[in-house]
C-alpha cells in the first residue's frame, strides 16, 4: 500500500487498498476510517502541496465506514476495533 504522510495533528497518515479501491486514513486518536476513492484521487492528495486541506476537500463529499466495518487486515492495522461516533 502507498502510505502518504498527512502532516496534521489529527491525521498521522492514509494509505490506499487498490484492490478495494479505497483510502484508508489513520487518525491520531487510534480511529481509522476507510473513504471510497479512485486511484486518481489519490494520486492528487499526494501531489497536493498542503494534503490536509487536499485531504479535508476530497474527504467532506464523501461517506466514511468505520474500520470496524471492514476486513480483518484493515482492523488490525490498529490493533483494535474502533467505535462508531
Amino acid at each position: 500500500m502507498n502510505v502518504i504522510p498527512i502532516e496534521s495533528k489529527q491525521i498521522g497518515y492514509v494509505e490506499y487498498d487498490a484492490e478495494r479501491s479505497c483510502m484508508i486514513a489513520h487518525f491520531a486518536t487510534g480511529e481509522i476510517r476507510v473513504y471510497p476513492v479512485s486511484r486518481e484521487e489519490y494520486a492528487v492528495l499526494g501531489a497536493a502541496s498542503n494534503k490536509y486541506d487536499c485531504f479535508v476537500r476530497m474527504t467532506s463529499r464523501l461517506t466514511a465506514r468505520h474500520a470496524a466495518d471492514m476486513p480483518p487486515y484493515v482492523r488490525a492495522a490498529n490493533g483494535s476495533r474502533n467505535e462508531r461516533d
